[in-house]
């Protein structure tokens, strides 16, 4: 089964320790966009995958795979 993209950023927010909202602040866009994105109802834009790799530490080639 592939991992899918919104899978390790639940795993990156539980590892956090953070809620959603917490972590929607944490890269920088509103927590509604975030639930949006992670569940497929909206498409991620290249500034929320920047945020994934340079305030997550998500690797940037798994990300490029992912979208």
């Amino acid at each position: 089964m592939p991992v899918m993209l919104s899978a390790v950023v639940e795993a990156k927010k539980e590892e956090l320790g953070v809620t959603q909202k917490g972590l929607a602040s944490i890269l920088g866009i509103g927590a509604p966009k975030l639930s949006q994105i992670l569940n497929g109802k909206r498409d991620p834009d290249v500034g929320f995958l920047k945020s994934l790799h340079q305030k997550l530490g998500i690797d940037g080639n798994f990300i490029l795979e992912k979208v």
